[in-house]
């Protein structure tokens, strides 16, 4: 990379990965383009190619960095907790926690639609990519798994895991149409959507970790 001292661009491209963060949990992959990514880092377009060879390749490294970032808040959050529900409990409102507040993830892991917004071309990647950290996930599911008597104790932990997705991610991604009917209805208040949240962890956690 002619032109940049190797201190030049290690920050430049940090620069990238951080403006580019920024942009996509703001306004989403769709609407951000590259012009918008370089001109707060004060480059040209044609630069960013020195950095990534598209801007599919700078979301990879930021939906990785993201992936990361929600393991270790799940590590963390699961030291020490022996208690398997409640172990259980955690780790749900990790996701739930994660995914309302993050667009990007919302758009490329909840919804599952990845690949349509990064490329096709990047799909094996990408692939691999949510694969080796959903594997990550694995450990801590046997750990809960290893403590309880309940009926998770004998499934897959990739089945868990869509147990998860399917449940805690659908309400997650309906979150405004819950909100919308919010004091328009007998028995629909305020703080419905946080109700039936916390309701739908309770009771799966529960139900995946108590002995029938």
């Amino acid at each position: 990379m002619r032109g940049f001292s190797d201190e030049e661009r290690d920050r430049i491209r940090e620069q990238l990965i951080e403006t580019g963060r920024e942009l996509l949990l703001t306004y989403g992959p769709k609407k951000t383009t590259v012009e918008d990514i370089t001109d707060p880092v004060g480059i040209a377009k044609p630069t960013f190619y020195q950095f990534f060879d598209a801007k599919t390749d700078l979301y990879i490294v930021i939906l990785e960095r993201e992936l990361q970032e929600y393991m270790e808040t799940a590590r963390s959050e699961l030291e020490g907790v022996n208690d398997p529900q409640e172990a259980l409990e955690r780790l749900f409102w990790c996701y739930a926690e994660f995914g309302e507040g993050n667009r990007f993830i919302q758009q490329t892991v909840i919804q599952g639609n990845y690949q349509d917004i990064i490329g096709s071309g990047k799909s094996e990647q990408l692939d691999n990519l949510v694969r080796t950290e959903m594997a990550e996930f694995i450990p801590l599911i046997e750990d809960i798994q290893g403590r309880s008597d309940g009926p998770v104790s004998e499934m897959d932990p990739l089945t868990v895991l869509g147990i998860m997705g399917s449940s805690i991610g659908l309400l997650v991604l309906h979150k405004d149409e819950y909100e919308q009917y919010e004091g328009q209805f007998e028995g629909i208040e305020e703080g419905y959507y946080y109700h039936m949240q916390d309701t739908l962890i309770t009771t799966l956690a529960r139900g995946l970790t108590v002995e029938g």
